[in-house]
């Protein structure tokens, strides 16, 4: 499920722009029935999006790894039935697929809700959830969803299992590497693209797409070890000749698989997307999108402000909690071009949206240096579902920092 959003714009202006995105996380476990939705969209875009004649490519991916499944067929009916939900005796087929070696198949259209049926070399597949995510030629910002291609994933559980708990000091504990990987595609047409570069810099660590666009990028535990999530991140940046070269910043370094949306726009310049969620989800305050020109150096305008780090100190990181250690702890933002922060944050059962967030600040600056200032708050008792940083820079323009998600502290006397 996801939201629809406005877009304008192209990957070689000089001029530089930030668009915020309501990013899409992988849809829900269910046990019902599987129906596949457009949300968010206002009746007109939905209008325009289902009169204009675009292609669907049709996905069919294994939950745990969220890899393509190659060779399985799919029976597509109407209704909102799938196998593994019912014994679908009343569904009438009327379509038949194959996934090529990538795990999916084009098809001339996907109704956006369908019953289904997936087998493997005769072997029923549970489906366990299902996506929807239409060509929308017009949303901002354009390097976040296909443009002229529709997509439909079939979630499926090739062994049976069920979804496996984490231990709740993962973080700490594991010594599994961070894994990212993504199939990367044409922005336009939704083509997987072969041959794209993949750098993790200043680590050295490269990669190359195949010849289904997947690339796997492995980043060893030691660059995580002895950091909070918010500053274990890297800048992971991709390239290849004939398409805008793609920055994707600020990803946290979470232990196993991170499945990531990759889209590049043939053409020159540079994209840059900064994560903005500890998941790499993009969470409900959304990523940043920035528009450079044809070199790939910073921003034109020197004097923008930016967030470069929010952290809590000193704390430690436990099933997907960022927990106070002490009382007293401290809020902490590195940025730079900043006039004043504020630290915002959403409480545990107030339902986000329904109510204004808490505020507290503004923080205090601390330190001043030529690269960056910090600033420091020190946090009241709060449990929070959201939490981030917000300030203002030296041109008046508001700027965001990584949503933190959940946060607690509330530690007794």
């Amino acid at each position: 499920m996801l939201g629809v959003y406005p877009r304008k714009g192209g990957c070689a202006s000089n001029s530089f722009a930030r668009f915020e995105l309501m990013h899409r996380r992988r849809p829900f476990l269910v046990f019902g029935t599987v129906a596949l939705y457009i949300l968010g969209c206002t009746a007109e875009a939905a209008q325009r999006v289902a009169s204009e004649p675009h292609p669907t490519w049709l996905w069919v991916k294994d939950w745990h790894s969220e890899i393509g499944i190659a060779g399985a067929s799919v029976e597509i009916g109407p209704g909102s039935m799938c196998l593994g939900q019912t014994k679908l005796a009343d569904v009438k087929w009327t379509a038949h697929y194959v996934t090529g070696p990538a795990g999916r198949v084009k098809t001339n259209g996907i109704p956006q809700t369908f019953s289904c049926s997936v087998t493997l070399g005769g072997r029923a597949l549970q489906v366990v959830s299902g996506s929807y995510s239409p060509a929308l030629p017009g949303i901002i910002p354009k390097w976040a969803h296909l443009r002229h291609a529709s997509e439909a994933t079939i979630w499926v559980n090739m062994n049976n299992r069920d979804v496996e708990g984490e231990d709740l000091d993962y973080w700490r504990t594991t010594v599994d590497p961070t894994r990212f990987h993504a199939y990367i595609q044409n922005l336009d047409s939704g083509e997987l693209i072969s041959g794209v570069r993949v750098t993790a810099p200043p680590s050295g660590i490269v990669a190359t797409s195949d010849a289904n666009g997947l690339f796997t990028l492995e980043v060893p535990a030691s660059y995580r070890k002895g950091k909070s999530p918010p500053t274990a991140t890297v800048t992971l940046v991709f390239s290849k000749p004939g398409y805008c070269r793609f920055e994707y910043r600020q990803l946290v370094l979470n232990p196993g698989v991170n499945s990531l949306d990759i889209f590049l726009e043939e053409g020159t310049g540079t994209v840059v997307r900064k994560n903005r969620s500890l998941s790499n989800r993009g969470g409900w305050v959304g990523d940043e999108f920035l528009m450079l020109g044809e070199s790939a150096g910073e921003e034109s305008d020197g004097a923008h402000g930016e967030i470069f780090l929010l952290d809590i100190e000193p704390s430690s990181y436990q099933g997907g909690w960022m927990k106070c250690t002490r009382r007293g702890a401290k809020a902490v933002v590195k940025g730079r071009n900043l006039k004043s922060v504020e630290i915002y944050w959403y409480s545990t059962g107030t339902g986000m949206g329904l109510y204004p967030p808490g505020k507290a600040g503004p923080m205090r600056k601390v330190k001043t240096s030529p690269q960056e200032d910090t600033w420091e708050l020190e946090l009241p008792d709060l449990m929070t579902t959201d939490f981030w940083a917000q300030a203002i820079d030296v041109n008046g323009k508001t700027i965001k920092s990584m949503d933190l998600g959940n946060v607690g502290c509330n530690i007794e006397h």
